[in-house]
């Protein structure tokens, strides 16, 4: 019955999420105030050829210069090309997260 009334909860929240920088220089971690898959699981999908089937992931790769995803819990970790600055795809990656998962 907790699970239904966090599920209720959650959908009647408005979706937030937060950019969080790591050691890692090309690695941002976004934190949604919404449970993506249960917590203890992940998915990794290290290329667009491996997101075909998750509406997310294949949105995300859409983005120029995304490398590789993590989905956590609430967390969605995503690597970028070295090349690509954070700058010009954060807030892109922000809407496209809020776009499917809102």
């Amino acid at each position: 019955m907790l699970d239904t009334q966090n599920s209720q909860h959650e959908a009647l929240m408005t979706l937030e999420v937060k950019a969080e920088v790591t050691r890692n220089p090309d690695l941002v971690t976004f934190r949604l105030n919404k449970t993506l898959i249960p917590p203890g699981t992940g998915l990794s999908f290290s290329g667009p050829e491996y997101a075909k089937g998750h509406p997310l992931a294949n949105a995300l790769f859409q983005i120029r210069g995304v490398k590789s995803i993590w989905i956590l819990g609430s967390d969605v970790q995503v690597t970028k090309d070295e090349n690509v600055r954070w700058g010009t795809i954060t807030s892109r990656i922000i809407e496209t997260i809020k776009r499917i998962e809102g």
